[in-house]
């Protein structure tokens, strides 16, 4: 690429932070060769005109004037005045200076954050002949990024560019598109010819297989009535046999005479059969037959039954058809031209528009051109502090690229809701408890009306090995000390309640012995094993009703089991009037009342106090805390929710529910930072007055918050239409 440096003079530099400055007696010209370059700056409201000169005499002549030399440089000049000392100085109002900043605070707003900036180009690199193309990069967190361009064309440029455009869109003009590829690119008259023969052909070939399935018809039934009128005939030629033979007399003379004439009918009968079998007028008997079908009936389609296999051309066949039909020589033209397109675009357009451009315009008039620039950016934790600066280069029409030197660097801060976040700590309250207790039921099977504990039977060695696991659970780790271990055994209520009382009392005494035999690896496990009897569990079987039993009687059914009174004559009752649903209970329930109930007492060991309370970090809520310093707010707010704080109040201010973090924060401790924030809200949802009144709440809680205030776009909206920090200034 080559690259030029343009050098035009500058004026002389005046500054605009003081508005005198002692000179020399006369004022000279001068001039500085520089690089002229676009720039960047903050977009700025007008200064406000200088008191200082109010009571003097405004003239309304400029102060500073720019003229232009034969050669054509340009210098300022600017208006010469004496103070009272009769010293030279110069003298500018300072509604003619413009004082641009470089450095913006900017709101973010609902995960978003909007950096603006204008980009100024001198009335130097505007020429008619030229193209001036910028690029803004967005510096963040150590991540450069390139924004959308700005492209700026010279009247004689952009004319250039829009005929070559022009000459490339003649040419595409000539690529025939995929659309009209049937009308330019096939035989239309000759496939339509083809088609139609074909349709005719396939229509005279159907009328032909219908026309011959009529003919067979036709044949079939000729062939049927003339086998119909043989068959008849040989039928007539029997029954005139039989009666030449007298075989009908035969049998009417054993009617008549009650004789046993059968063997004389015997005699008759085989020798009419043998007369019948001998001549085929007799026993020649047609029917149809494909041995003795002409060849042409004797195809398959004849015995299928007639089928209308008219097949006109599908889609799929008119594609395959269509490509015999195809102007070859001038589909090879098109696809020379679809593939020589890139080519093309590089052989006629020698300046290509840039299609990363935000703005790509042509300017007409001479003079300084200004663009307001904005940008979108999502929130993270790299966009805190940001920084936009400008470069690019000017092409002109002999293809010649000329370098332009950066601009100057503008410097965002990110103000957030989330600089108002609660940073303190946030701790679990535990409750320790010295003595603890865990349960467990097992299933322990014992015989019919027995209480010997029978290791073998059913699941019980399953059962009773989960007492041990417990026990070693509870004490490996040495935290825990077992004080006693407490078991109740219950019986289903068929039978007598007394004898189940007894036989549960029996039952629980055996399944202690032998816990005591087993367990001998706890030092006094003995005196720790305490039985019970639960009788007839009537609870644990209503609570099994109304949990698994399905029936139109439940409610009844549950009534009588809450009834009190006596227990053997409330089961009787169950099974007499419900005995559909007792069948049930009884197969399906009952076994579950002889369940062992166990519960395992344990205290910490070494601890005096009966309760402890500690304090540990919540994990959970400083994840979210994190998710919130990283600007991820939907995700934060997954974790945040479950609190409800004032935290979880500033989560649903980024992501826009103003409603529910206002429903929040009214019932957080009154502060400086939530009145601010409900002043926020307030300015958000309408609430002018509330907003206002809010907000100087706040500021007498809190003077830094009226420096805050300029920050934030709700608040300094206020301030500026009600003057509210007049009294603090």
């Amino acid at each position: 690429m080559r690259i030029k440096r343009l050098k035009y003079p500058t004026v002389w530099i005046i500054p605009v932070m003081a508005i005198n400055i002692t000179m020399v007696a006369s004022c000279r010209s001068g001039q500085i060769s520089t690089a002229s370059r676009a720039n960047i700056h903050l977009p700025v409201e007008p200064a406000e005109d200088s008191t200082i000169l109010k009571k003097q005499k405004v003239d309304d002549s400029p102060s500073v004037v720019e003229l232009t030399d034969d050669n054509g440089k340009k210098t300022l000049h600017a208006r010469i005045e004496r103070d009272k000392h009769g010293n030279s100085q110069i003298s500018v109002r300072l509604k003619e200076v413009t004082v641009t900043a470089r450095m913006k605070s900017i709101p973010e707003r609902f995960g978003k954050v909007n950096v603006d900036f204008v980009v100024s180009v001198p009335e130097d690199l505007i020429n008619r002949q030229w193209q001036l193309n910028l690029t803004p990069h967005l510096m963040q967190g150590g991540t450069l990024s390139n924004l959308d361009d700005v492209v700026i064309n010279g009247k004689d440029f952009g004319r250039l560019q829009q005929k070559q455009y022009g000459k490339y869109a003649k040419y595409l003009s000539k690529i025939i598109p995929d659309s009209l590829s049937d009308f330019y690119f096939v035989k239309t008259k000759a496939y339509k010819k083809y088609i139609d023969r074909y349709n005719q052909s396939e229509l005279h070939r159907v009328y032909k297989d219908s026309l011959d399935f009529v003919n067979y018809r036709l044949y079939l039934d000729n062939i049927n009535r003339r086998h119909a009128l043989f068959n008849d005939k040989m039928y007539r030629n029997r029954e005139w046999l039989r009666k030449v033979m007298g075989i009908p007399g035969i049998k009417e003379r054993f009617v008549y005479f009650e004789q046993d004439t059968t063997h004389i009918a015997g005699i008759y009968d085989k020798r009419y059969w043998q007369i019948v079998n001998l001549l085929p007028e007799f026993h020649l008997l047609r029917d149809f037959s494909y041995k003795y079908t002409p060849w042409k009936y004797r195809k398959p389609k004849y015995e299928e039954g007639y089928v209308n296999t008219y097949k006109p051309v599908s889609s799929e066949d008119s594609v395959t058809i269509k490509k015999l039909f195809l102007k070859r020589n001038r589909i090879a033209r098109n696809q020379k031209l679809i593939d020589n397109k890139n080519l093309a675009f590089s052989r006629m357009i020698k300046f290509p528009r840039n299609d990363r451009a935000r703005l790509d315009t042509v300017i007409y008039s001479n003079g300084k051109f200004e663009y307001h620039y904005k940008q979108e950016v999502m929130a993270d934790e790299n966009n805190r502090q940001m920084k936009v600066f400008l470069d690019g280069y000017v092409r002109s029409f002999k293809g010649e690229n000329l370098a332009l030197p950066h601009s100057d660097t503008l410097n965002y801060t990110v103000s957030s809701m989330v600089q108002f976040l609660d940073t303190t700590p946030h701790y679990l309250r535990k409750i320790i408890e010295r003595k603890v207790t865990s349960s467990l039921r097992a299933n322990i099977t014992f015989r019919s009306g027995k209480s010997d504990m029978d290791i073998d039977l059913a699941d019980n060695r399953a059962e009773l090995g989960k007492i041990q696991e417990m026990t070693n659970q509870l004490t490996k780790t040495g935290e825990f000390v077992m004080d006693s271990i407490s078991l109740s055994a219950g019986c289903s209520p068929e039978g007598l309640f007394r004898f189940n009382l007894m036989l549960s009392k029996k039952r629980a005494e055996s399944i202690r012995g032998y816990l005591a035999k087993n367990l001998s690896d706890i030092e006094g496990i003995g005196k720790m094993l305490r039985s019970y009897s639960k009788a007839e569990d009537w609870q644990g079987l209503s609570e099994l009703v109304q949990d698994s039993l399905i029936s139109i009687n439940k409610q009844q059914i549950l009534n009588l089991i809450a009834s009190a009174g006596d227990p053997d004559k409330k089961e009787t009752e169950i099974r007499q009037t419900y005995p559909v649903e007792y069948k049930t209970i009884r197969e399906r329930l009952y076994p579950k009342l002889r369940a062992v109930d166990f519960i395992f007492h344990v205290h910490r060991k070494g601890m005096v106090k009966d309760t402890i309370h500690t304090t540990e970090p919540d994990t959970v809520y400083a994840k979210g805390m994190k998710l919130m310093l990283k600007r991820k707010y939907s995700t934060a707010l997954q974790v945040l929710t479950e609190y409800n704080d004032y935290n979880t109040a500033i989560c649903l201010m980024s992501l826009g529910y103003n409603q529910a973090a206002c429903n929040l924060l009214m019932g957080q401790v009154e502060t400086a930072n939530s009145e601010y924030l409900l002043s926020v809200l307030a300015s958000r949802n309408g609430n002018t007055e509330e907003a206002v009144k809010r907000y100087l709440h706040s500021v007498k809680l809190d003077p830094s918050k009226r420096f805050r205030g300029r920050l934030d776009p709700e608040i300094n909206k206020l301030i500026k239409e009600f003057n509210l920090n007049k009294d603090f200034q």
